[in-house]
């Protein structure tokens, strides 16, 4: 993997084998476009699977979880859990990066969460 200028991975990131970041949102060949670079930034904690492609110019929230080979291409809030193409929020991870239950707990380490405001749901933990 490649992580180019404007990219910023903040602590205990994960990038997965083969994932790519962009950094100018419509290259041409035959146009230097670098003084149009978009900035990105991947938050503590956050897993990018294998095979995954990060369109710059967003943000991927603390501890988010993006499942491999998911195309993002607009902001990942804390936590979410994101698949497809394009990426959509499936569900929620906890920071130990398990996919958290209907009520917001996770199985594996116990902790718990709550819904913390109503526009792009986010996760606060207790």
């Amino acid at each position: 993997m490649s992580i180019y200028k404007g990219v910023t991975l903040e602590d205990g990131v994960f990038c997965g084998p083969s994932m790519v970041f962009t950094n100018v949102y419509n290259p041409r060949a035959q146009i230097r476009k670098m003084d149009q670079v978009r900035p990105t930034l991947v938050k503590k904690g956050a897993t990018i699977g294998a095979n995954a492609t990060i369109v710059c110019g967003i943000t991927i929230g603390e501890y988010a979880f993006v499942g491999a080979g998911a195309l993002v291409n607009k902001d990942v809030p804390d936590y979410a859990l994101i698949v497809g193409n394009p990426g959509r929020v499936v569900g929620w991870v906890c920071q130990c990066g398990e996919r958290l239950d209907d009520n917001l707990v996770c199985r594996r380490c116990g902790k718990r969460y709550e819904r913390k405001d109503r526009g792009p749901v986010s996760i606060l933990m207790l």
